[in-house]
C-alpha cells in the first residue's frame, strides 16, 4: 500500500516509518522539515499555522497515519499549554481533512491515535473497554475531541480506526528512556502507592497493530491498543530495576512530592486502571510482549 504518515518524525514514527517499508509498503511523511528521500520513503513539508502542505503527498495514497500531537507530559499545564495540546491534535486532523477534499481524493483508510487517558485517570477494580464513557478529568477531554476530529474522515475514507494506546514502551524513546538512568542507578521510579495500573504496549506490537490494520479492510472503529498483562507501576519498576541486575532498596516516590513536581499532571501519574485489549484481540491480533 501507499500510506501517509502525518507526525511521524517522533519516536513512533522513527520505528514506524522503516517497519512499513520492510513489509513493502512506499511511504509519505509528512514535516515541518527539508528531508532527504530513502528507499521508498518520501518526504513533504507542511505548515498547519501557515496553511501550507505539498499537495503531492496525497498521490495515490491508501491510507494516512496521524500521530501528531504535543507531549501531553512534557510541560506545566497553563492555559497557553493545554491549548497547544489540544490544538496540536485537532488542528492537525481538520486541516488533512480539508487539504483532502480540495484534492479531490479519497483514501481507503484513517488510522489515528488516541490514548487510554480517554477514560480519566482513575485507580478502579474495572476493566475499562471501549464501551465505556469518557472520563472528566483534561486528558480525557482532549481525546474525546481528538477522536472526534478523526470521526469527520467518514466523509472521505472508507474506514476510520481509532487507537487508544497505553504507553508506548521502546529502547529508543518515551518513557523508558526518562526512567532508564534511574533505574540502572538503582533508584525506585514507582510513584505515589504504586497500586496505579500502568497500561503499557511495547512499540513493536504497536508496528504490527498498524501493519494488522492495513491488511484487514474488516477492521473498523475504536480499539484499545495495551499488552495482555496489567501490571501495576510497583510491578513495572521492580521489573525495570531487575533488567539492570538491581533490588528495590529506595521507597516509592510519594504522592506529595509527585503533586508539588507536577501539579495537575500528577493526577494520571497517580491513577491508573486496567484497560482490556479482547476486541483488537477478537479480530485475529495477539501481542508478542
Amino acid at each position: 500500500m501507499k500510506v501517509l504518515i502525518a507526525g511521524g518524525t517522533g519516536f513512533i514514527g522513527r520505528t514506524l516509518i522503516p517497519f512499513l517499508v520492510k513489509k513493502g509498503n512506499e511511504v509519505n511523511v509528512l514535516t515541518r522539515k527539508t528531508m532527504t528521500d530513502g528507499e521508498n520513503i518520501h518526504y513533504y513539508q507542511w505548515n498547519v499555522d501557515q496553511g501550507f502542505i505539498d499537495s503531492r503527498a496525497f498521490d495515490g495514497v491508501d491510507a494516512l497515519i496521524n500521530m501528531t500531537g504535543a507531549n501531553i507530559g512534557e510541560k506545566r499545564w497553563t492555559v497557553d499549554r493545554k491549548n497547544e495540546i489540544l490544538n496540536s491534535r485537532v488542528k492537525p486532523l481538520n486541516f488533512l481533512l480539508k487539504a483532502i477534499i480540495e484534492s479531490g481524493n479519497k483514501i481507503k483508510v484513517l488510522i489515528s491515535s488516541s490514548a487510554v487517558g480517554y477514560y480519566g485517570s482513575v485507580t478502579t477494580n474495572h476493566v475499562f473497554t471501549e464501551e465505556d464513557k469518557n472520563g472528566t478529568d483534561f486528558p480525557a477531554y482532549v481525546c474525546r475531541l481528538w477522536e472526534d476530529a478523526a470521526l469527520k474522515f467518514r466523509d472521505v475514507a472508507d474506514r476510520v480506526v481509532i487507537l487508544r494506546k497505553g504507553l508506548v514502551i521502546g529502547p529508543d524513546g518515551g518513557i523508558y528512556q526518562k526512567l532508564k538512568p534511574l533505574a540502572k542507578l538503582g533508584l525506585n521510579v514507582a510513584l505515589g502507592n504504586g497500586k496505579q495500573y500502568f497500561p503499557l504496549v511495547c512499540i513493536n506490537d504497536l508496528n504490527n497493530v498498524y501493519d494488522h490494520i492495513l491488511m484487514h479492510n474488516e477492521i473498523d472503529g475504536v480499539f484499545n491498543i495495551v499488552s495482555n498483562e496489567n501490571i501495576t507501576m510497583n510491578e513495572f519498576s521492580d521489573k525495570m530495576l531487575q533488567s539492570f541486575s538491581r533490588t528495590r532498596l529506595f521507597p516509592n516516590i510519594p504522592a506529595w512530592v509527585v503533586k508539588m513536581l507536577f501539579h495537575e499532571r500528577s493526577q494520571m501519574l497517580l491513577q491508573g486502571s486496567k484497560v482490556s485489549n479482547g476486541k483488537i484481540m477478537s479480530t485475529g491480533f495477539d501481542f508478542w510482549y
